[in-house]
């Protein structure tokens, strides 16, 4: 069975990604079956920067400043619960089997545990959207599971959000 991890996340979540992850899938299904598993991580430290830089700068005040950060997340939360529906759906319709795993954390220890400790045949990731400059100077979460996933010999596709 070939299998394909699909990593999804509060704020890397693009409709790309799917895509280009049910067209891989489709692609493996005339080697034989195919199981698609999508990991969702709810990016707690992303939550904590936005946060952070609120709060310091102390702009809004503290009850409006919290009311931005929480609707923010359940915005993002509901766009990449709505993805992994998407997933679903066309995952049913392929006739792949499909499992979703829902994890708080780290986005590179979470998404780097679960790529090298699956056994998965590609791993599909949404990148963020930063200018080069700024993923060259500063590096990319993406790029970073990327790395490790390549160096022990797995395959990776890395979709821009936008």
């Amino acid at each position: 069975m070939k299998r394909i991890l699909l990593v999804l996340a509060t704020t890397r979540y693009s409709h790309a990604s799917v895509t280009h992850a049910l067209q891989e899938a489709a692609k493996l299904q005339t080697e034989g079956p195919v199981e698609l598993q999508v990991l969702y991580i709810i990016e707690t430290a992303e939550l904590a920067k936005v946060r952070a830089s609120i709060d310091e700068d102390g702009w809004l005040g503290a009850q409006p400043q919290r009311q931005v950060i929480d609707t923010l997340a359940r915005q993002h939360h509901r766009t990449a619960r709505r993805r992994i529906q998407q997933a679903r759906k066309q995952a049913r319709e392929q006739g792949l089997e499909i499992t979703v795993d829902e994890l708080e954390g780290d986005y590179v220890d979470l998404a780097s545990k679960a790529a090298l400790e699956r056994d998965v045949d590609v791993v599909f990731m949404t990148r963020a959207d930063k200018p080069f400059i700024t993923r060259f100077l500063f590096g990319s979460d993406a790029e970073k599971v990327a790395r490790l996933v390549r160096d022990s010999g797995g395959r990776v596709v890395i979709v821009d959000s936008a």
